[in-house]
């Protein structure tokens, strides 16, 4: 199993203008906060504390979307059946995947995720269990959709002023 996260890494906008990575897929962060990461980029040689600041959001972003049990677009997870068992939240039977949300800056890059192995399988689905015998639903963890875009935006627009 792999680690599922996110890298932020701003020596890559001015080449490929891919921002964010995602468990090997990326997504293209374009408009105003590719421009601001750039601005930042050129004028800053050390861009840490912006991406940290970055990160942290990230952090609680996703910890707080634990306890609503809603994806990076604020739509709600599918019910577990452990969860329906034990009337308790879904992906947080003893908290250790929501407790393993981290991010961490070196030089240029950010990397936001989880750091349990089995974070991935949690979020995109699959078959796992003996003979693959048990079929996970997707339950999107990590990701960026027009809440955390507006939040990024605000903080790079902050870091500007």
């Amino acid at each position: 199993m792999q680690e599922l996260g996110c890298e932020l890494n701003l020596q890559a906008l001015n080449l490929i203008g891919q921002v964010i990575k995602l468990a090997g897929v990326f997504i293209n962060i374009t408009g105003n906060a590719l421009t601001g990461l750039t601005q930042i980029a050129n004028t800053s040689g050390e861009p840490a504390d912006v991406l940290d600041d970055i990160g942290a959001f990230l952090d609680m972003d996703v910890t707080t979307r634990f306890l609503r049990e809603v994806t990076p677009s604020g739509k709600k997870w599918e019910q577990s059946q452990a969860a329906k068992d034990r009337g308790g939240l879904t992906l947080t039977d003893e908290r250790n995947l929501a407790s393993s949300v981290t991010h961490n800056v070196n030089g240029n890059t950010l990397e936001h995720g989880l750091g349990e192995k089995y974070s991935a399988i949690h979020h995109f689905g699959g078959e796992t269990g003996r003979n693959k015998s048990v079929k996970l639903p997707a339950r999107a963890i990590i990701g960026i959709a027009a809440v955390q875009e507006t939040e990024i935006n605000d903080i790079i627009t902050d870091w500007l002023i």
